[in-house]
């Protein structure tokens, strides 16, 4: 099906395109550009000129005043044949992979890149497990400190960006994992081990501390208590009784500033775990789920968790409000928060951006964020800013998101490497209404 919707509807123009009548937001400003037209040409921005420019055997969008974003970066996905489509019509024209099946992945990669499927550019992270009765069964299993040393020069050698420790993970192991890692200049993430704490974690050397449930652990769990279990949800009803200027959470918050580690909090997914409730449609979905067809309509108002009672309701609405406090404070402590959803992406990634509004970003700064510092912090020099030279990755939206940031929601054209996308053209084949007009081609 995906297959024949790429055949259908990714347009290959054999000519230059030009995008015309478009402001252009530019991530080192943080503003908008006067009115201008991007020319695409050989999968790059060929050159950007005045709004209403024409060349010679061209042809052209008419962007009608609207406004060019650089395309985003999903940073925590575990992708599937289903997911790339829906990120390219909703602007994820690259995302970060933190760990799969390398088999799938290899084959999925393959269909994106040779363009049988549409999809966005996928950065690896090779994902570690442990042996254990709670294993996750993606990429490589490991029994000893040893294999899983062997595990890192694997994917060192296949070329991949780091590597994502998990679960059942021996924490006694992660020194000499990370040491290894870092000595094949493999990026190193993950979630804490059990019986083992986030501190633990920076003082062997992560760079990137993966879920902020993972993180706040540290602050209310005992030693012995078995997060590979589903005690790494539950207790997180524990997190009212967090005070974040307490000396236990300074010693965390100090260890990642000191070794400048970041976090990629999925602060969606933990929204939707938290705060959905039977019956009503989740807080997520509720500027566009008028749009999606009634099955997803139906799934929206379906708990993610079981919540026993009114005090357990309230222990994760309160649970979910020390979360966004904590964020705020690590925010504050110039710790840079990678924008993630562990969903799926697409239309959650917009959410995700949606949700840091409470932490002090302004939507231009979230656009940034999500572009260029992304494609900045992953040494992606070809991509996150709208230049001559750089890959065609953008979209189109018809209102300012400068000012608003709900206005990427509204996509009328996707270009990914100059193969462009009317996510209003596609979104009936899937039983979901348009959002907005496809643009004048001519």
């Amino acid at each position: 099906r995906y297959e024949n919707i790429q055949s259908q509807y990714a347009h290959k123009y054999e000519k230059d395109i030009r995008i015309g009548n478009i402001r252009i937001f530019d991530p080192k400003t943080l503003s908008l550009t006067e009115p201008s037209s991007i020319l695409i040409r050989d999968k790059k921005i060929f050159r950007i000129d005045a709004p209403n420019a024409s060349g010679v055997d061209e042809v052209t969008i008419d962007g009608k005043g609207g406004v060019i974003v650089p395309g985003l970066y999903d940073m925590h996905m575990h992708t599937r044949d289903e997911r790339p489509l829906f990120n390219v019509l909703a602007g994820v024209t690259s995302v970060r992979d933190m760990g799969n099946d390398n088999e799938a992945l290899d084959s999925l990669i393959y269909k994106i890149e040779s363009g049988i499927l549409a999809g966005p550019r996928i950065t690896r992270l090779g994902f570690i497990e442990g042996e254990s009765p709670f294993s996750s069964s993606s990429g490589i299993l490991v029994e000893s400190e040893e294999e899983a040393l062997a595990a890192v020069e694997t994917y060192a050698e296949k070329g991949f960006y780091g590597v994502k420790l998990y679960n059942s993970m021996k924490g006694d192991w992660v020194p000499a994992i990370v040491k290894r890692a870092h000595e094949l200049d493999l990026f190193v993430c993950g979630h804490v081990p059990a019986f083992s704490n986030a501190n633990d974690m920076l003082k062997a050397g992560f760079d990137e501390m993966t879920h902020i449930n993972q993180l706040m652990f540290a602050w209310v769990l005992e030693q012995n208590e078995d997060t590979r279990t589903l005690l790494r949800l539950t207790a997180m009803k524990r997190f009212p009784e967090i005070n974040v200027n307490s000396l236990e959470v300074n010693e965390t918050l100090d260890l990642m500033t000191n070794s400048n580690v970041a976090i990629d909090p999925t602060l969606a997914i933990h929204e939707s775990l938290m705060l959905s409730r039977n019956g009503e449609t989740q807080p997520s979905m509720l500027d566009y789920i008028e749009n999606m067809p009634a099955n997803t309509q139906r799934s929206a108002k379906v708990a993610r968790a079981n919540i026993a009672d009114e005090e357990e309701d309230r222990a994760y609405r309160l649970a979910f409000d020390k979360i966004v406090e904590t964020l705020k404070t690590i925010k504050s402590r110039g710790i840079l928060i990678v924008p993630g959803t562990d969903m799926g992406g697409g239309f959650h990634l917009h959410r995700e951006l949606e949700l840091y509004l409470q932490l002090g970003y302004t939507p231009a700064e979230l656009l940034k964020l999500a572009s260029y510092d992304m494609a900045q912090y992953l040494g992606h020099a070809d991509r996150g800013i709208l230049e001559p030279g750089m890959l065609a990755d953008f979209f189109l939206v018809p209102d300012d998101p400068t000012q608003d940031i709900k206005a990427i929601k509204t996509i009328s054209m996707v270009s990914r490497g100059g193969v462009i996308y009317f996510p209003s053209e596609i979104y009936p084949s899937f039983g979901i209404k348009p959002f907005v007009d496809i643009p004048v081609v001519n």
